[in-house]
C-alpha cells in the first residue's frame, strides 16, 4: 500500500500543474457569469450558461489528464515499464488520480454554482428538487462519459507504443484504425436488437421541469451504465496486458 500511495503522489506531481490551472479557470468562469448576471435582463438564470457549458466541458477533463500523464511518461518510458509494479497497478494510479482532480474541478463549479444561486434563489425555489437531481444526474454521466474516453486514451497510447516498435511511422495509421472500427463497430452493434435486448433493463424515469423550459422524461437503463462498465474494465486490462507483455523499451 504505502509503495502504491508513493505512485499516486508522483502522479499527482506530474498533473497538478494542469489541475490548478483548472481550478484558476473555474474562477474565471463565475467571475464571466458574475458578469453575465449583471447585464442580463429579462431571465437572470440564464447567467448560469457559461457555468453549465463549463461543466459539461468536463467530459475532457479526465482524457486530458491521463494523456499528459502519459506523454510525461514516455519521455523516460524505461523507467515507468522496469517499475516493480505490475501495469495495471501503475495505470490504475492514473486513472483514481485523474478522477480525483476531476471530481475536485466539478465540485468547484458546484459550489460556485450554489454560491451565485443563492441570491436568486426566489426564481428556482420551487424547483430547487429538480435542479439539484439535474446537477446529481449531470455529475454522474459526465464521470462515466469522461471515464471511457479515458481508457480509450490510455488503450490507444498503449497500442501506439506497442506497434511504434513494431512498424515504426505506420503506426499512427492503425491507431486512427483502431478508433473509427471500434466506433463504427460499436454503432452497427447499438442498432441491433441484441444490443437492445442486453442493455434496456432497470428502467430509470427522470423529469425536469425549470421556469424557462421543460424537459421530456429522460430515461436511462441499468443495463447501459453495466456494458460501459464492461467496456471499462475490458480495455483496462487490455490496456495492462501490453504494458506487462508486449510493449518495448
Amino acid at each position: 500500500m504505502r509503495a502504491w500511495i508513493a505512485l499516486f503522489k508522483k502522479d499527482f506531481k506530474l498533473t497538478r500543474t494542469v489541475c490548478f490551472v483548472g481550478l484558476i479557470i473555474n474562477f474565471l468562469i463565475a467571475m464571466l457569469t458574475l458578469y453575465v448576471g449583471r447585464d442580463t435582463t429579462g431571465n437572470t438564470l440564464f447567467m448560469f450558461i457559461p457555468l453549465a457549458v463549463a461543466v459539461v466541458f468536463h467530459i475532457l477533463y479526465f482524457p486530458i489528464i491521463v494523456f499528459i500523464s502519459l506523454k510525461t511518461e514516455a519521455n523516460q518510458l524505461h523507467l515507468w515499464l522496469h517499475n516493480p509494479q505490475p501495469a495495471r497497478t501503475l495505470l490504475f494510479s492514473k486513472i483514481v488520480n485523474g478522477l480525483m482532480m476531476m471530481t475536485i474541478s466539478l465540485l468547484t463549479l458546484y459550489v460556485m454554482t450554489g454560491l451565485l444561486i443563492i441570491p436568486n434563489f426566489n426564481l428556482i425555489e420551487a424547483y430547487w428538487t429538480d435542479v439539484w437531481m439535474a446537477g446529481l444526474f449531470m455529475f454522474l454521466h459526465i464521470i462515466m462519459f469522461s471515464l471511457v474516453i479515458g481508457i480509450w486514451v490510455i488503450f490507444l497510447w498503449t497500442l501506439y507504443h506497442y506497434l511504434k516498435f513494431k512498424i515504426g511511422r505506420w503506426s499512427w495509421l492503425v491507431v486512427i484504425g483502431a478508433v473509427i472500427g471500434p466506433c463504427w463497430i460499436n454503432a452497427l452493434f447499438e442498432s441491433t436488437k441484441l444490443y437492445n435486448l442486453l442493455v434496456e433493463w432497470g428502467s430509470m424515469t427522470y423529469t425536469y421541469n425549470f421556469p424557462f423550459f421543460s424537459e421530456n422524461p429522460t430515461q436511462v437503463y441499468a443495463g447501459e451504465y453495466l456494458y460501459n462498465t464492461l467496456i471499462i474494465i475490458g480495455l483496462f486490462y487490455l490496456s495492462a496486458w501490453f504494458n506487462d507483455k508486449k510493449i518495448e523499451v
